[in-house]
């Protein structure tokens, strides 16, 4: 059984790993072309990253500052098959829209007819380097890491799209300033949409994905779906908790063992881990996908119970720490302990402070974050004019309680920032924001814009802006106007807010109308041009046969591509299988051509079919 194994590249990896081929890197040029160039609103800045697939540059929008990562595909693998599964790519996560895969917000195609996809650039490095450099992770951020894995997959699987190639590779870490990092899943290059949303799908029933993360149904060509990607999370959880794959070997032996061996249980690889920790990731790896569980809601559900039921400690070290009474000085989320430590290991932390820190976050127990208790965040005073202060409540005393219920944890964010009274004297307010300038015009016209767009963003906050991110690009342009000084700095302030304004209004219209499916149009293929083929003998009878027969399949080529560069890789064969018959002289060299051209009419109508 052959397997086609999807080359790993994106913006999500080229900055952490540069992959480039050797034989691609000993034949690119020097200069790049793009580089410069204008694709859509961004210019291109920098090349960052090559795979087996395509090229990803770093991109600058040239007004607001914004930057992305553009991912354009390679020219010698320009065909409808690959132009549709970048298409499919970027397609399938708009499908689901979700914080938690990276987002894809562009599509188009060079004026040579290569598509390219525009994406968020992240920073930080994937689970694999994550594994590789770590080995096996300790109880609490594997678990961690697994429930966020987990939302954006079930957000996936609710929006009828099947990942199809979940591996370590194709999860980020991306990390976030004054935040927690944040994992997202990335390259739904293969994905398969199971609902019909008029064409969109790219089902062929070709055998695609990593032989070390595919399901026996996958294996065998069989039908795929939610239940194939909970297999491969169950072999990413098995390494995260193990430090290994529960098989091993070559890819054909690997795949045989999918289809036929019975994994060992994780505990026989680590020791201390729960009996209940074993059942849940052997069931994630059942033979049969009707036997394994029945969402990725339920594998978190049932994580989270496991916390539950295992008493303080049982699955690792936790040590009872003194909470500090200050308030923290930035809205920093929390993270495992052991999250904490490859943080400081990517960084190469050396100062004792940080040394320090990290040394209590160690103490912490590995599954904190299942077992923390609901609390409510501290009103805190803020200073905005507001005609009645607001009442603020006092710190409580944090107490740790034992384990109850599992609550999500909202993030603390800073209260928003409320219209002023243009004759009202300035007042102390508790809003944790400084006072805007009102003394000037344009000091008035921009605090009257800024408060109007935080009352139409709070207003459609569920609908539009649940992570938070728009809330957090107003507070971060209050701050700017805040200590805006000149009219040059309020007209860029009014700048990023048009980006800001345009955004919030194009989520809203996404939001409120029905849900249209917009196909864009595939990229333009390049006419099909042959060099100037070399003059065949035609003295004796079978050269004569020989050179009918290469007439009559470079026509039949130019017939079934309809002029168009399509298949290059066939009319290169066609070209060289022309000159080796202009260069032959005896009948043996003739017969090896004849031959050739009959494996060369086979690929033929294998690709272009009458």
């Amino acid at each position: 059984m052959k397997t086609r194994r999807i080359p790993e590249t994106g913006a999500h990896r080229a900055l952490t790993e540069r992959e480039v081929p050797v034989a691609m890197a000993s034949t690119a040029p020097k200069a790049d072309p793009l580089l410069g160039a204008q694709l859509g609103e961004f210019i291109i800045q920098e090349r960052i990253g090559a795979g087996g697939m395509g090229v990803v540059y770093r991109a600058e929008h040239p007004i607001i500052g914004k930057q992305a990562a553009i991912k354009v595909l390679r020219a010698e693998l320009m065909s409808p098959e690959q132009a549709q599964r970048l298409l499919v790519e970027a397609r399938s996560v708009n499908a689901i829209r979700h914080p938690g895969i990276l987002d894809i917000f562009n599509f188009g195609s060079l004026p040579d007819g290569r598509p390219y996809v525009v994406m968020e650039l992240l920073q930080g490095q994937s689970l694999a380097a994550v594994l590789r450099a770590r080995g096996r992770l300790d109880v609490g951020t594997a678990v961690w890491m697994l429930d966020q894995i987990l939302s954006p997959l079930g957000a996936a699987h609710r929006a009828g799209v099947v990942h199809r190639d979940l591996k370590p590779a194709n999860v980020f870490m991306a990390e976030r300033p004054d935040a927690a990092p944040m994992l997202k899943l990335v390259d739904f290059g293969i994905a398969k949409v199971l609902q019909s949303h008029e064409g969109l799908t790219n089902a062929d029933g070709s055998v695609l994905g990593t032989p070390d993360f595919m399901a026996p149904e996958q294996v065998r060509g069989g039908a795929v779906g939610p239940a194939t990607d909970l297999y491969a999370l169950g072999v990413m959880a098995f390494q995260m908790f193990t430090g290994e794959r529960p098989f091993q070997g070559d890819n054909v032996q690997v795949m045989f063992a999918h289809v036929e061996q019975t994994p060992p249980p994780p505990s026989s690889k680590v020791e201390g881990l729960p009996p209940e920790l074993d059942a849940l990731l052997l069931q994630l790896l059942e033979k049969d996908p009707a036997k394994r569980p029945a969402s990725a809601e339920e594998v978190r559900h049932r994580l989270k119970a496991l916390s539950l039921e295992r008493p303080p400690g049982a699955l690792g070290p936790s040590v009872s720490v003194e909470p500090k009474r200050e308030e923290p000085t930035s809205p920093t989320a929390p993270q495992p302990p052991g999250l904490a430590v490859m943080l400081a290991d990517r960084r190469k932390v050396a100062p004792l402070a940080a040394v320090a820190v990290a040394g209590v976050a160690l103490l912490g127990t590995g599954l904190w974050w299942m077992t923390r208790p609901a609390e409510t965040p501290p009103t805190v005073e803020q200073r905005l004019p507001m005609p009645v202060p607001p009442v603020v409540k006092e710190l409580e005393p944090v107490v740790p309680p034992a384990p109850e219920t599992v609550v999500k944890a909202e993030p603390e964010t800073e209260a928003e920032p409320e219209a002023p009274e243009e004759e009202a004297p300035e007042t102390e307010v508790k809003s944790g924001l400084p006072s805007l300038p009102l003394t000037t015009a344009s000091e008035k016209k921009l605090a009257r814009r800024l408060f109007g767009l935080f009352k139409q963003q709070r207003a459609r906050a569920k609908d539009v802006d649940e992570d938070g991110a728009l809330r957090g690009k107003l507070i971060h342009q209050y701050r700017a106007a805040a200590d805006a000084t000149t009219e040059a700095e309020r007209a860029r302030i009014h700048v990023a807010l048009d980006g800001i304004e345009k955004e919030l209004t194009q989520r809203i219209a996404l939001h409120d109308a029905p849900p249209v499916v917009v196909v864009p149009e595939m990229p333009k293929v390049p006419p099909l041009l042959l060099p100037s083929l070399p003059t065949l003998p035609r003295t004796s009878g079978p050269e004569q046969r020989l050179a009918q027969r290469l007439d009559r399949l470079v026509a039949e080529l130019r017939k079934r591509t309809k002029g168009q560069d399509v298949a290059p890789d066939l009319a290169r064969k066609l070209v060289g299988l022309y000159t080796e018959a202009a260069k032959a002289e005896t009948a043996t060299a003739r017969m090896a051509v004849n031959q050739s051209l009959d494996s060369w009419q086979e690929q033929l109508n294998a690709r272009l079919p009458r």
